[in-house]
Order: structure tokens, then C-alpha cells, then sequence
């Protein structure tokens, strides 16, 4: 693999370099990595010009950049070189990147910011995801599904769609269920199906990553019925900060190898640990409401999904509390965003205020209710098409 690292601080390329020098098998990382190649570090002492001659001439797989001064015209440029180069990975090197900063630099392609000077472990880990995610591209179809829930804006609903479509998945599809709360700062996501008492967290699986397996993942889980457990958030924010991008993969890779279904809640907090999520997703859905602000915060959304390289088959964008009588259509929405309405879900207050406040799944609750018929209906269809393929698999492989 090449790396170009391209930096106007000689010490930071020296960091650089020295970091890379120390991996070599006896390293955890290595060893993680299953790398039968060295690296090929190519340093440029230089800005943003620099990197986009190294992307032509050298055609590296991974640009390590440092952010000038000057943020705006880095991102235009920035926003030139991914767009020529889709396949190239770029890791943003800045001071105390802030989550709007984050956002910016998501938005033309950067898929991770590591603040200076780097240190040795957060450089090779991000390395090392990097290379896990060229891997993945290349691996054949998993078993289980990926399925991942995001608002385009608060209140929007995401949440409790998650978490109905988990339960009707279960009870209704008679799927393997596991619903993971990546709303890792604020998420209750187990509260709109149970007041049962976690008897772990996410923040508790990642510190024993090590031990990870189908029968600890299952006992970390509030077991909703026997085929859904939900892994809850962290029950205390500041315990948001022990997951790690590190960490997504491996719970993934175990989840998606016991479960029909995995459904994530991802929370509006874009970050490293967000993406990692949602590059293991075969489908995401952004959920929004028919409103000014949604839209365009729909509109940024969708606009980081394309700019990570998400292909638009990935996005099934759904309307939340759809009416009819609305001044904003759904053609409107589609014409704004370039982007395909997969369902629209009706605007049954009453039904949803009651189901929340007791948390009480809608398909439980009211099952003749036009949402619970909504959920229903997508629930059907994700079973459909994961029996079709299960199917055609048998048959080729018979």
C-alpha cells in the first residue's frame, strides 16, 4: 500500500514516518491487519497544492494531509482530488478538529481527522481501518443484514421507527433480530420497546472486545422477545468516549454472523465511530419530516452520504409523519434532494405518543393502526428480499 503524507511541519512528517518504521509483524496493529506488504511512504513537505500533484503522479491508496490555515480553499481543493480519485483514502490531520469541522471536511470525502501531532496509536489505527474497509469491499455477501437508522434533524422520529421495525422484523417476520444503539451520548433507544434494566452497554462490550463472541454479544442484550435483543447505549454520556472507531467492526462482524437483522440508531453525532457504522450498512435510512429545516438538513445529510461514496442505492430516504395536505409534496422533497423516497409513514400521533410513553412496540400496541401497517409493510419487504437472495444462493451453490 502507498501512503503519501504531505505536511508544511518537518516533524510531523518525521512522526510520521518513525510510526510507520515501528509496524512491522510483532505489532498489534500488523497483526490485526493481516498485511503482507510493507508500506511505501512517499513525504512532501508542502500544502494542499503538493497533495494534488502526488495524487496524479504517485497515484497513492492513502493521502495523510495536514489542514492549513487557509480551511476553505483546502476543501475546495480537497473536494477536486476525491472527486478525480474516488478510490483515494484521505485522514485529515488538524488541531482540535470540532464536530463542525468534522461535518466539512466528511462532505468531500475525508472519512477520518486525527488532531496534531498525531500520536503512534490513533495514526496506525486509523491505517489500519482503512485497510480493513479495502478488505471488506472485496469480501463475498454476508449472512445478516445491516440496516441503519439516522435523522436528517432532531425529533425526526428515527429512533422510534428503528426500534418498531426491529420488533415487527421479530414478531411478525419471525427474523433474528439485534437492534445496537450508536446514539452513544443520548440514546434510549431500549426505552421505546422495554423499562427492563440493561444488564450492559456498548461502552462494557467495547472494553472487552477481546472476548467478543455470539453468546457475549446475546448476554450484554436486553432481550425483548427471544429472536430481538437490543445492546443499549452507554446509561452515562461521558462513557461514550471508551468506544472506538476500533470497536464498530468487530461487534458488526459478530452481530451480522448470529443475526437476520442488524439495526443500528445512529444518532446526529457525525464522527469517526458514526462512519465505520455506516460503511458496514447495506442500507441506510435518513429520516426526515416535511418541513423547511428538514429539508435542508436532509439536503447536507445526503450530500456527506455522496461524498463518502455512498452509491444511492445504499440510501432509502424515508418521510416521517407524512400528510397529505401538506404545501410540501413528496415530489417536492425528491426534486430538492436528488434523492428517491423509499417509504412515506403516516402521521399517527396519537398512536406514537401512546406507544413511546409506555413503551409498548406500535405492531403490539395497535396493530390495525396505519402506522403499524407502514412499519409492517417495509418489515415485509427487507423479509422478501432477504429470502429471495437466501434462495438464489442455495440454488447456486446446490
Amino acid at each position: 500500500m502507498i501512503i503519501a503524507a504531505v505536511s508544511r511541519k518537518q516533524q510531523i512528517l518525521e512522526s510520521i514516518s518513525q510510526f510507520l518504521s515501528e509496524f512491522d509483524r510483532s505489532d498489534q496493529f500488523s497483526q490485526d491487519s493481516n498485511q503482507e506488504q510493507p508500506y511505501t511512504l512517499i513525504s512532501i513537505n508542502g500544502g494542499m497544492q503538493q497533495a494534488v500533484a502526488v495524487a496524479e503522479q504517485e497515484r497513492p491508496d492513502l493521502l495523510l494531509l495536514e489542514s492549513s490555515e487557509d480551511e476553505t480553499n483546502d476543501l475546495q481543493i480537497l473536494g477536486n482530488v476525491t472527486a478525480r480519485f474516488p478510490s483515494l483514502g484521505v485522514i485529515m490531520l488538524c488541531p482540535n478538529p470540532s464536530p463542525e469541522r468534522l461535518l466539512e471536511v466528511m462532505r468531500v470525502g475525508v472519512r477520518e481527522a486525527l488532531p496534531t501531532p498525531p500520536t503512534r496509536d490513533s495514526l496506525l489505527s486509523a491505517i489500519n481501518r482503512f485497510q480493513q474497509r479495502i478488505k471488506q469491499a472485496s469480501m463475498p455477501v454476508r449472512n445478516g443484514k445491516v440496516l441503519a437508522f439516522i435523522p436528517c434533524k432532531g425529533g425526526s422520529g428515527a429512533t422510534f421507527l428503528a426500534t418498531n421495525l426491529a420488533y415487527t422484523l421479530a414478531a411478525q417476520n419471525n427474523q433474528r433480530v439485534a437492534l445496537i444503539d450508536f446514539n452513544l451520548q443520548l440514546g434510549d433507544a431500549s426505552l421505546f420497546l422495554s423499562d427492563s434494566k440493561s444488564p450492559a452497554s456498548i461502552a462494557d462490550v467495547a472494553r472487552q472486545i477481546h472476548r467478543l463472541d455470539g453468546a457475549f454479544l446475546a448476554s450484554s442484550m436486553i432481550q425483548i422477545t427471544p429472536n430481538l435483543g437490543i445492546l443499549a447505549a452507554p446509561d452515562e454520556p461521558e462513557k461514550a468516549t471508551e468506544i472506538k472507531p476500533e470497536h464498530v467492526n468487530p461487534i458488526l462482524q459478530v452481530a451480522i454472523k448470529n443475526y437476520d437483522f442488524v439495526i443500528l440508531d445512529i444518532g446526529r453525532r457525525m464522527d469517526s465511530v458514526s462512519v465505520q457504522a455506516l460503511d458496514k450498512a447495506d442500507m441506510i435510512f435518513p429520516v426526515m419530516q416535511q418541513t423547511l429545516p428538514f429539508i435542508r438538513d436532509a439536503k447536507r445529510l445526503i450530500d456527506v452520504f455522496r461524498s463518502l461514496g455512498y452509491h444511492k442505492d445504499k440510501l432509502r430516504l424515508v418521510v416521517n409523519r407524512y400528510d397529505k395536505k401538506s404545501q410540501i409534496t413528496l415530489d417536492d422533497i425528491q426534486n430538492t434532494l436528488k434523492c428517491e423516497v423509499f417509504k412515506s409513514i403516516p402521521n399517527n400521533f396519537s398512536v406514537v405518543d401512546e406507544s413511546v410513553n409506555h413503551g409498548v412496540p406500535v405492531h403490539k400496541l395497535a396493530p390495525r393502526s396505519p402506522i403499524a401497517k407502514a412499519v409492517e409493510d417495509i418489515g415485509n419487504e427487507l423479509s422478501q428480499n432477504t429470502e429471495q437472495q437466501q434462495r438464489w444462493f442455495r440454488k447456486l451453490f446446490s
